[in-house]
């Protein structure tokens, strides 16, 4: 990312699914994990657009605004979206019931992606995938490669980035073109999980064959190592200007990892405009797809558990700026 720029701050496999395993008419399901910004989103537009099949998705953003479905470019009728927190945790019966509704659609799709939270357990989500009616593909962890390594060292997040590793199938090392050398980067992650298959690719882009392709893992959770994360939300009417999104950015405690949202800048406020922040770098450009797009600011951070002050979001405030 980079149209502003930086802050500026001091188990064992059970081999591969073949086609008489299950019901011809169970969908298959394959999970994609990853810690915050590292490229879930991008992957799920990715696959919806160059599925040949019919994909359902499940989004389940963490934060009480569900901007990641806003940013997917061909959300349909197929894409479900859940809110507010990590699945496996806390929304365990309303995902069941999305799943239901899945099933019993018909003409049944013959994949379902679960985009999980990017502080979730990609294991615990999997295990729905030996419900009835569904059959489990594969858990895919999308890595960070810009920032993994310094994710791994962080003492407040390293854990939770290594155990998503670790639980997965496939792993995509995301942005190479912003690694020197992704093989560094590779070999560390064959030291967290080396029977995961590791496809490097830039903007998510990978072979769908590969994805869909990936055998089943029988590795467990581990919810009692994952962090404990706080999201805050922030909603305005009136445009903001640039000074106002650089001073926002600017006073963004150092421990707060990932901001996204859709705004509106007075320079022209008829675009609806994407916000990513993931470690120091952040952006804005036009949306995309702007027929969901809300008239005006909706801005959500994540970060450890206490790192979000309660004026996170003054300099964004109409009567603050």
């Amino acid at each position: 990312m980079g149209n502003y720029g930086r802050r500026h701050r001091p188990s064992s496999r059970v081999g591969v699914k073949k086609m008489g395993d299950f019901p011809q008419t169970a969908i298959e399901m394959t999970v994609i994990g990853g810690y915050l910004g590292a490229g879930k989103t991008t992957l799920v537009n990715h696959i919806l657009t160059q599925a040949e099949e019919p994909v359902a998705v499940l989004v389940n953003d963490f934060g009480d605004i569900n901007i990641d479905e806003q940013l997917i470019e061909s959300a349909d009728g197929n894409t479900i979206s859940l809110s507010n927190g990590c699945i496996c945790c806390s929304l365990a019966d309303g995902y069941v019931t999305a799943l239901q509704q899945i099933r019993d659609r018909r003409p049944r799709p013959k994949y379902l992606v679960v985009e999980a939270s990017g502080v979730a357990d990609p294991a615990a989500i999997a295990a729905y995938g030996h419900a009835p009616g569904l059959s489990l593909n594969a858990v895919v962890v999308v890595v960070d490669g810009a920032n993994a390594k310094q994710q791994l060292s962080d003492s407040l997040v390293g854990q939770t980035v290594a155990n998503q590793i670790a639980v997965a199938d496939l792993i995509v090392l995301n942005k190479k073109d912003l690694i020197g050398d992704p093989s560094v980067i590779s070999r560390e992650l064959k030291g967290l999980n080396g029977e995961a298959l590791i496809v490097e690719c830039v903007q998510s882009q990978i072979s769908l064959n590969v994805l869909f392709g990936s055998p089943v893992t029988t590795r467990t959770s581990t919810p009692n190592t994952m962090g404990r994360f706080e999201s805050r939300s922030h909603s305005s009417d009136p445009p903001l200007s640039k000074k106002a999104l650089i001073e926002f950015v600017e006073q963004l405690p150092e421990e707060i990892q990932r901001a996204k949202g859709v705004l509106r800048i007075d320079e022209e406020p008829e675009i609806p405009m994407v916000f990513q922040l993931v470690g120091n770098k952040w952006d804005v450009r036009a949306l995309a797809e702007r027929k969901n797009a809300p008239s005006g600011n909706q801005i959500v951070v994540i970060g450890p558990e206490g790192s979000v002050p309660n004026n996170w979001d003054q300099a964004l405030r109409p009567q603050d700026r």
